[in-house]
């Protein structure tokens, strides 16, 4: 399984080992080990860009997720993109009583949950279905280990 790390960040530096290692860590927990996928960190600015060009909203929101079609079929495929909007994530932490690096841990697990097929935007009944996998993911895996350097 391989995670491609990447930052667009000028202010705030992440630790990509601990970051990759905690990525994986939330695959294995969905049950997808051997999945592969891309996960970014952005500012502001680079996240109200693509979030206008992919879902034509004019804000940076917290995190996008951009799944393979169908990349599910094979058990070491590539199933996506995570991009997460880290400046989004810190102002947002204390609204859910998360630290900075739990906030970001939450945001993974969406973000990949998302890749992985599930879909709150959908459903009612998927939203609690979703919102139950991310809760069990986070409760096994918070607190969250130190991201940002």
């Amino acid at each position: 399984m391989a995670v491609w790390l990447r930052s667009h960040l000028r202010r705030v530096s992440v630790r990509p080992t601990t970051v990759r290692r905690l990525t994986q860590a939330v695959l294995q927990q969905a049950g997808y080990p051997s999945v592969n996928l891309s996960l970014t960190f952005v500012g502001k600015t680079r996240m109200r860009r693509l979030n206008g060009t992919y879902r034509q909203r004019d804000y940076a929101t917290d995190v996008l997720a951009f799944p393979m079609q169908d990349a599910l079929q094979s058990s070491l495929a590539f199933v996506g993109d995570v991009v997460i909007c880290i400046p989004v994530a810190l102002a947002q932490a204390s609204r859910f009583d998360n630290t900075a690096d739990e906030e970001i841990l939450r945001l993974l697990i969406h973000g990949t949950l998302h890749l992985l097929g599930y879909d709150h935007e959908t459903t009612d009944r998927e939203a609690k279905r979703m919102k139950r996998k991310e809760r069990a993911i986070f409760g096994r895996l918070s607190p969250a280990p130190r991201l940002l350097a």
